[in-house]
């Protein structure tokens, strides 16, 4: 018998990263939005970034560079966990 209490699935627990930015978005009215992203890697990718950007300016470049940015720390991190796992088969 189903109940209300039932634990969340993980695609609902996946699709909460959006709606939390969405109420931010919200929250924080249109004004000073600069920009906002969720970026969901598959299992194992990586950080889930979630980023409002509250910027006066509202210039677009810096939401880029932010972005491309976060992704290249992911990148490095991803990188190096690669890295440590082929080191042990080498010679």
């Amino acid at each position: 018998m189903p109940t209300d209490t039932a634990e969340p699935n993980k695609a609902q627990i996946l699709a909460d990263s959006f709606r939390k930015m969405a109420a931010a978005i919200e929250l924080n009215g249109a004004d000073n939005f600069g920009g906002a992203f969720v970026v969901i890697p598959p299992h194992d990718g990586g950080d889930i970034l979630e980023t409002l950007v509250l910027d006066s300016r509202q210039d677009p470049a810096m939401l880029w560079m932010l972005l491309k940015t976060k992704c290249d720390m992911e990148l490095t991190k991803l990188d190096q966990v690669q890295r440590q796992g082929n080191a042990f088969g080498r010679r």
